[in-house]
């Protein structure tokens, strides 16, 4: 995939996208960073921090979060998130396109809320502040990398007393990339690939 910034998105901005905002009151953005161009392309990936409270501990994932009251928008939920978790504040300008929304779920179980994957392409690289409470650590991962299939893999979960196999991607460091974020970026590739 060589794509500029200009053709991702003007292919994000055709056709339908899959709407969930009157299904569930209840909403998280996530951000999908994008920097670089044609084969230098580069997407950013957060590690969840290790934290019994959070249902995504410790997952490879993509920055955002829920929408709370005082936000005004979903998309304003997203840029919150993502300077907190990040240090990073995005200016309404990045931002390209979206995906379509997806029910969040755990483990197959799915859940009473919906995420909305919100795409933004940067000029560079930033500098960034983690929030170590929430970020392990921050991934720039190359989208040849994401597709390449000797990366491809499997993660394996119990559901009800058996073990399932989920597609995945694994990373250098040998973390894996599966469930929602993965499903989220096999979207993103679906629709760019058009």
């Amino acid at each position: 995939m060589s794509k500029t910034k200009k053709e991702i998105a003007d292919i994000l901005s055709q056709g339908p996208r899959i709407d969930l905002s009157n299904d569930f009151s209840r909403a998280s953005g996530v951000a999908l960073l994008l920097c670089g161009e044609g084969a230098n392309l580069e997407l950013l990936f957060i590690k969840r921090a290790q934290n019994p409270a959070d249902r995504w501990s410790g997952q490879i994932a993509f920055p955002g979060g829920k929408r709370d009251e005082a936000d005004v928008s979903l998309l304003a939920a997203c840029m919150r998130e993502v300077s907190e978790e990040i240090g990073l504040t995005l200016q309404p300008e990045w931002l390209i396109g979206s995906l379509d929304d997806i029910q969040a779920r755990k483990r197959g179980l799915l859940l009473d809320f919906y995420i909305q994957p919100f795409v933004f392409h940067l000029l560079a690289k930033p500098e960034l502040l983690l929030s170590h409470s929430e970020v392990d650590k921050v991934y720039w991962m190359p989208i040849t990398e994401l597709k390449d299939s000797r990366n491809a893999t499997t993660y394996e979960i119990a559901r009800d007393g058996v073990n399932v196999k989920l597609p995945a991607i694994r990373f250098p460091d040998e973390t894996v990339l599966w469930g929602l974020s993965y499903m989220m970026l096999q979207n993103f590739f679906l629709k760019i690939n058009r």
